[in-house]
């Protein structure tokens, strides 16, 4: 009987940083920002299935060849390109969720809306989740969580989850649109060689232990405002001024989105550059800075339209903020005893 409850004991330390991760990204990416409401909940499971089969696959993938999160980001964007391109295939239809409203739409792609949209599931659906887990879990932080059967199960409820939004947004959301075969061709293409650039030792930037220069490290609470700054103007994409949605100056948005990707990366990576200075506070800082942006775009646009949805979306949030700054409590407290 002992040693029948100390196996299942470790079972059950083995599948909670799995479950956890499989329910976090679809809750921090589609219900914290009332992409996925309560009146839409019937599309709860297949989005879950899609976002959480994801989320653990990259993870898995990443963590088997190193313990670095560039890999993550590789793999977070041939996620987004998938499900944006081939799935929802919003990067090319201009009339699902207005993609093309939001701006700079030029050959058959919303490049606006596209940038956009795949720099949120780089963060919100994937690093966020993966992160907030690991954190969390620290003790599994660094091992792979799947075995090869297991890959495999995860393999199967991301395709299904895939193939059940596809179905569902050809024949009911947008039954009237289809990308070209060339577009899609296009986006196939940049998904195998972002899955490519994943598997490359020679794209991965130096160790830690490998940067000379030093950098100051900043107290956590201006990790947790950079994070908020950096994702509201992540978000400001979506809300850009007329003259800057159309037309030339369109292009002036999408440089500055590309230039803004480009400076955070580098910011992040200087701060980590030391594992000894860059706690779980400074990350869950940084995650919570982000996540309360997301929740106020998504009260305050998302769900704006009906009160029933902002209301769960706002008591959804108000449950997630209560819990980071538990988890925070309990991180440096945990952190001072060192």
């Amino acid at each position: 009987m002992t040693i029948t409850k100390k196996r299942n004991g470790s079972l059950l330390r083995r599948l909670m940083p799995i479950v956890v991760l499989f329910l976090l990204s679809p809750f921090v990416a589609e219900i914290l920002l009332g992409a996925t409401t309560i009146s839409h909940l019937e599309s709860l499971l297949p989005v879950t299935m899609l976002y959480g089969g994801g989320a653990v696959l990259i993870r898995e993938l990443a963590r088997r060849k190193d313990h670095g999160w560039i890999r993550i980001l590789f793999l977070g964007v041939a996620y987004a390109l998938i499900e944006e391109g081939l799935v929802f295939q919003t990067i090319f239809n201009p009339n699902l969720f207005n993609a093309a409203t939001v701006g700079g739409r030029f050959l058959g792609v919303n490049w606006i809306f596209s940038e956009w949209v795949i720099g949120y599931h780089v963060v919100w659906s994937i690093l966020i989740p993966i992160w907030l887990t690991e954190i969390l879990f620290p003790s599994h932080r660094a091992e792979p969580w799947l075995g090869h059967m297991g890959v495999i199960v995860f393999g199967v409820i991301y395709a299904l989850g895939a193939l059940a939004i596809g179905f569902f947004v050809r024949s009911t959301v947008a039954p009237g649109f289809q990308a070209p075969i060339v577009d899609v061709l296009a986006v196939a293409v940049l998904i195998a060689l972002m899955m490519v650039m994943s598997i490359s030792p020679w794209i991965i930037l130096p160790r830690r232990a490998d940067l000379r220069t030093k950098y100051e490290m900043p107290v956590p609470w201006i990790a947790g405002v950079t994070g908020f700054l950096v994702a509201g103007l992540w978000f400001s994409l979506l809300h850009l001024p007329t003259s800057f949605r159309h037309g030339a100056l369109a292009i002036l948005p999408i440089l500055f989105g590309c230039a803004f990707l480009i400076g955070t990366f580098t910011l992040l990576r200087r701060w980590s550059a030391s594992e000894n200075l860059w706690t779980d506070q400074h990350r869950l800082a940084l995650i919570s800075g982000a996540m309360l942006a997301s929740m106020l775009e998504g009260f305050f646009f998302a769900t704006a339209g009906n009160p029933v949805d902002q209301i769960g979306q706002g008591l959804a949030s108000v449950i997630s903020i209560l819990l980071l700054a538990f988890f925070t409590w309990k991180i440096h407290g945990k952190e001072n005893k060192k």
